[in-house]
């Protein structure tokens, strides 16, 4: 608690130049520049100068609103660089993550995840095998292969599906070239416990056209706690990607890319290991711009994943008695049309259709037979079918006023194919429901301050998901009502971000401990509410202090309990230092004591069990660029050699260094070598 106080007045310390500083500036004029949309290639422009000219080292993302952020995964960041997406979430405030062992945690933002989080890879979406939630969507992102992830918070869009958490897009750049000209980038990390990632990218191309090649592999052994346990946890991921681009012209962009990645990890909290992660994925996209005086832009995107998931008791860890093995496999395909419309003056809207099918198939074998699956077939589990339509604008008032909104309706059909049940469903049973969502935000933009309000009111509806269904097949369509407050402020010395949020949860989808009830799943209504602050205060020239506060408190209303699985809140403090060669900093997490639990409910990728001590972590980083293009990084994560685990989690530890719960790694020595040519 001394710690979260001494945090909280360092923040509010931090905060006191905004309100100190002022700034007299003369409202631009009003020269219809919402007609030209100049405010949202503004908004773009600064996004891509703050993504390009940030401090050497990310201690904190790229805000331009207090709901919406952007980040660069190449750019080095607090912490050693993370080998998956949920990995690399985990950085950010907000997100918490679920721990397995060493990798494949499964992300959530403000205590909501699965389903209620949407994860896209250059705007496809993928969807893992696993029942058990061992391959979320992140287990197959390699975030260097991306080179910036925008992250919206809370039901603030529609263009991406109906979200309640949010969304998060991992997303590579749209090349294109005037001459003839070849870069690439490479980098490498080594680190304790046989960490070793290398990533590396070629592109090549000219004013037609172009190919971009990008290669990434990442292992590491069995990590040690900070009580020097070893923790059931080495894996081993690769992918390759092939990308071709085709622009005949400086206003048309057509662009075909192909993914394959694997893996296997070994997890601590569960009797089986992931032998295998196989993906593949196509996606083919095409846009056109400036097509005539008010239709701005066309866009439209196929794509087509294919997992193929093995997981066994048999190949990570010492065989047992009784050999088990399960092999799921699933096949996502979908389509996204977008038009980009000016239909009046201040006006722009995008207008969207998309849809997509998953099918599911699987199978378990125990025993001898374990060691022939290759040779039994799967069998079909479940399909899904969605498709909606969306309407999302910006309309602005004044030059500093804007009315942000969209509309959204869905529809969505679950069909349950297993012959031993899918949810207690009969096969051939049919599930169907249509659901709608909406938000509505308004903006100001101060005229004495650089300082930004906004007030936004968002709803967003979504059918149960595979792992929801595959407990109990009929359950009710769950929906999140949020209000949702923030503020800006950007000052010469003083960067300032506030959100608060208040959300009613009805028929919230609550997962149940096998045998604790009837089901195994049920519907509940829930409420949640909670902030998160960041402040970066530049003390000089060389000298910057950033700090970041996060508080949640989420309930089950129908039971009056806490709702399970809500993370506790969270500080951060940073002091960092830079010049034209090098750079250094101190980094501290201090998360709270959780208290409020249901013991034996929780989600699709954890159930609570206990309540949690909070603590305390430092690390520390330095580095040098050693040329424009080269750039050293060392760092020491958790310093001082901490025991400790995160609250959200399975609550289970099968092969665990500390009872019940899964304990990160203790003292985690780095280097990274990153180059770009």
């Amino acid at each position: 608690m001394k710690t979260y106080l001494i945090a909280a007045l360092t923040g509010v310390l931090a905060c006191a130049p905004v309100w100190a500083e002022t700034r007299n500036e003369t409202p631009p004029e009003d020269n219809g520049h919402a007609h030209d949309h100049s405010h949202m290639l503004a908004q773009a422009e600064a996004m891509r100068q703050a993504l390009r000219l940030d401090t050497i080292v990310v201690t904190a993302p790229v805000m331009l609103d207090p709901y919406r952020l952007f980040i660069d995964p190449r750019q080095p960041q607090v912490g050693m660089p993370a080998h998956d997406g949920g990995a690399y979430l985990k950085t950010i405030p907000g997100f918490s993550l679920s721990r397995k062992g060493g990798t494949s945690g499964d992300p959530a933002l403000r205590g909501l995840g699965g389903s209620r989080l949407n994860i896209l890879l250059d705007d496809a979406q993928i969807l893992g095998g696993c029942g058990g939630r061992m391959d979320p969507p992140t287990a197959y992102v390699y975030p260097e292969a991306y080179e910036r992830i925008e992250v919206i918070k809370g039901p603030q869009s529609v263009r991406y599906g109906a979200s309640s958490a949010g969304v998060v897009r991992f997303e590579r750049e749209r090349s294109r070239f005037h001459e003839t000209t070849t870069e690439g980038y490479a980098g490498f990390t080594a680190g304790s416990f046989g960490r070793r990632d290398f990533t590396a990218e070629v592109t090549s191309g000219g004013p037609t056209g172009f190919a971009r090649l990008i290669a990434t592999t990442s292992t590491q052994d069995d990590y040690r706690d900070g009580d020097g346990e070893q923790v059931h946890s080495a894996y081993q991921r690769w992918s390759n990607t092939l990308v071709l681009g085709w622009t005949p012209d400086s206003l048309t962009h057509v662009e075909f890319s192909h993914d394959r990645s694997d893996a296997q990890a070994a997890y601590d909290d569960r009797g089986m290991d992931g032998s295998r992660f196989a993906r593949s994925g196509y996606s083919l996209r095409a846009s056109r711009q400036d097509i005539n005086g008010w239709l701005d832009e066309l866009e439209g995107v196929l794509f087509h994943n294919e997992i193929d998931h093995v997981m066994d008791n048999y190949t990570l860890r010492a065989p047992p008695m009784m050999p088990m093995v399960s092999y799921p496999d699933r096949r996502t395909h979908g389509l996204r049309a977008t038009a980009t419309v000016t239909p009046a003056e201040r006006w722009q809207m995008d207008l969207g259709v998309d849809w997509m099918e998953n099918r599911h198939r699987g199978n378990r074998l125990m025993g001898s037979d374990a060691f022939t699956f290759r040779d039994v077939p799967r069998e079909d589990t479940a399909e899904f079918l969605d498709y909606g339509v969306f309407l999302e604008g910006e309309r602005m008032i004044t030059p500093r006023s804007r009315f942000n909104m969209g509309l959204r309706a869905d529809r969505s059909r679950a069909t349950a194919l297993d012959d031993d049940g899918f949810g207690g469903a009969e096969p051939g049973s049919r599930e169907q429901s249509d659901q709608h969502s909406a938000f509505i935000r308004y903006s100001q933009d101060m005229a004495t301050r650089p300082l930004t309000l906004f007030v936004g009111l968002g709803h967003a509806e979504r059918a149960p998901d595979f792992w929801e269904r595959r407990r109990v097949f009929d359950l009710d369509d769950e929906s999140l009502t949020q209000l949702d407050l923030g503020l800006q402020y950007r000052g010469s010395a003083v960067t300032v971000n506030v959100a608060l949020f208040y959300g009613l949860i009805r028929d919230h989808i609550l997962i149940i401990e096998p045998g604790r009830e009837d089901r195994e799943a049920r519907n509940v209504d829930a409420s949640t509410q909670g902030g998160e602050l960041d402040v970066v205060y530049r003390l000089s020239d060389h000298w910057k202090f950033n700090s970041s506060l996060v508080w949640l408190r989420s309930s089950n209303d129908s039971d009056d309990r806490a709702l399970a699985q809500t993370p506790p809140g969270e500080i951060t403090l940073g002091l960092a230092h830079e010049n034209d060669h090098y750079f250094s900093g101190l980094h501290l997490r201090a998360v709270a004591k959780q208290d409020r639990i249901h013991p034996g409910y929780g989600t699709i990728y954890g159930l609570d069990s206990e309540e949690t001590p909070g603590f305390a972590v430092l690390s520390a980083y330095a580095g040098r660029h050693l040329s424009d293009e080269l750039r050293l990084s060392i760092g020491v994560d958790n310093l001082l050699d901490r025991a400790y685990a995160e609250h959200i989690q399975r609550g289970e530890a099968e092969l665990g260094a500390l009872e019940g719960r899964i304990p990160e790694p203790g003292r985690t020595v780095w280097l990274r070598l990153a180059a770009s040519f």
